[in-house]
Parts: structure tokens; C-alpha cells; sequence
């Protein structure tokens, strides 16, 4: 169920500034700022809400004709006649502070990282622990990436200078064989 906004009266509004800002508007910007956390400002031609620079325009001082002469100030009773000519103003509900959110929050995020490649991380902790079951890196799995007899590929595929993935061990798998290897016999760590 919404509650129905009354709007603010001219006399209430000076009681107000007189109360939280004092008898003139000294600050524009301040006075705006106090404006804009207790009250709803809604433009009567246009279909703008709290538009600070409008509300700022309609409190800063009026110079005299004399252009370098001093700057008058609105007094707070002039300010809420300005600004109910200008605005519907309603007030924010009582429990506005606690509606409002600051964005952006922080937000912290817990992710899992492979201990053995440290490439692959996600959030969920299953993921990483069954990645780590079948890691190339993992010295546990006897892989052929971890190996001393484990030749990288190298050069450039296709061209005479081109090195395919092998084992350098005599008893190694065949030449066709899919590497890496898992669970090798022949298997001997690096140092």
C-alpha cells in the first residue's frame, strides 16, 4: 500500500532552511545537498526528479545590475518562495536512508586455483578438485609433461623443422601413441 505524498507548503519549507541552513543561503551548493536528502523535488514544467543543477540555479545569488557588484543573497523565506514556484515538493518517506543502496559495493569472490599449472581457477571448489584429478602438471598422475624423457613439441607445424611431442625413452609408447600420458611405469620425476 503507497501512501499518499503531501506536498510541502511555502511557509514549512522557510521554517525548514531557516532551521537547517540559516537565515540567508550563503552556499548554493550545500543548501542543495541538505534540500535533496530530506526533500523530493519534482519540476512542475518537465518531467525531471532532483535535478541538482536546476535546484542549484534557482538558490544561487542574483548580482546586481552592476556586474562586478556584490552578490545578493536569497534570504530563506525568497528560496522557498522560488522553490515551490518551480517544484512540487513532497518529503522523502521516513525510512529512506535504510531503502537506499550505495552502488557500486564491494563484493569479494572466492576463487580456486589449480596448485599445480595455476592457469585454470573457478569458483566452485568441485571443478578444481576434478581438474587436479586429471592435471598434465600434477606429479601424483606420473604424466608425461612432468617426466625427464618428455620432448616438447616445437618449430613450426608442417615444416621440415617441425619436433612432435615424444618420449625419449627407448621403452617409451609408440610413435602414434596420444600424449600425455597417464599413470606412466616409466615414468621419472623432474628434479
Amino acid at each position: 500500500m503507497t501512501a499518499v505524498q503531501v506536498l510541502v507548503t511555502e511557509a514549512e519549507l522557510a521554517d525548514w532552511l531557516t532551521d537547517t541552513i540559516g537565515p540567508k543561503i550563503v552556499n548554493d551548493y550545500d543548501a542543495t545537498t541538505a534540500l535533496l536528502t530530506v526533500f523530493d523535488l519534482a519540476a512542475k514544467d518537465g518531467p525531471s526528479l532532483n535535478n541538482r543543477h536546476q535546484i542549484v540555479e534557482l538558490l544561487s545569488p542574483t548580482p546586481f545590475h552592476d556586474r562586478w557588484g556584490p552578490a545578493v543573497h536569497l534570504t530563506a523565506q525568497a528560496a522557498a518562495q522560488h522553490l515551490v514556484e518551480a517544484f512540487r515538493i513532497t518529503r522523502k518517506p521516513a525510512d529512506y536512508d535504510r531503502i537506499l543502496v550505495d552502488l557500486p559495493m564491494p563484493r569479494v569472490v572466492n576463487r580456486h586455483q589449480c596448485p599445480f599449472c595455476r592457469r585454470f581457477t573457478r569458483a566452485d571448489l568441485r571443478q578444481v578438485q576434478n581438474h587436479m584429478t586429471r592435471c598434465w602438471i600434477n606429479p601424483a598422475l606420473r604424466t608425461c609433461k612432468t617426466c625427464t624423457h618428455h620432448q616438447d613439441a616445437s618449430g613450426t607445424p608442417g615444416s621440415p623443422d617441425e619436433w612432435l611431442e615424444a618420449c625419449t625413452n627407448p621403452a617409451g609408447p609408440e610413435e602414434d601413441y596420444q600424449f600425455p600420458v597417464l599413470h606412466c611405469p616409466i615414468w621419472e620425476g623432474t628434479t
